[in-house]
């Protein structure tokens, strides 16, 4: 059934008993979740509101699919729901967002003075925001 809508996989996933932590079913409610996000776009919240399911959930099930699609028990857990919703896991690119390097730096009065009146002069809300900002000039002038 290579013509299939999301409709069609939200009604089968909201069939399935979604308290039951059988392997088989979690494979399954998987892989129709890593359907709904990856071939047809939507979000882990919308997922979550569709289904009734905390978003978190969707999220770990998303990267259950990704993480075990190439396994043999999970890829004959799936079977039926495969044939009906055929859908290639392997060729998902995630890409995975950079994150930022937290550090801590401790200032003098003065200093610190200073920063909070350039905060407040370019309307930041957060001192850390002004402080990225001054060190990504310093930067880029030091670069030069």
């Amino acid at each position: 059934m290579e013509d299939y809508t999301k409709e069609d996989v939200l009604n089968e996933l909201i069939l399935l008993d979604r308290d039951s932590r059988k392997r088989h079913l979690v494979d399954q409610r998987s892989y129709l979740i890593a359907i709904l996000a990856y071939r047809f776009g939507m979000t882990e919240h919308a997922i979550a509101k569709a289904i009734n399911f905390r978003r978190d959930k969707v999220h770990y099930n998303k990267k259950i699919a990704l993480q075990f699609y190439a396994d043999k028990s999970y890829r004959q857990n799936i079977y039926v729901y495969s044939v009906m919703f055929p859908y290639e896991l392997d060729v998902v690119e995630v890409s995975r967002m950079h994150r930022s390097q937290r550090i801590e730096l401790d200032l003098d009065a003065k200093l610190y003075k200073k920063l909070r009146a350039a905060k407040a002069i370019l309307g930041h809300k957060d001192i850390r925001t002004t402080i990225k900002l001054f060190l990504e000039k310093s930067l880029l002038l030091w670069e030069k």
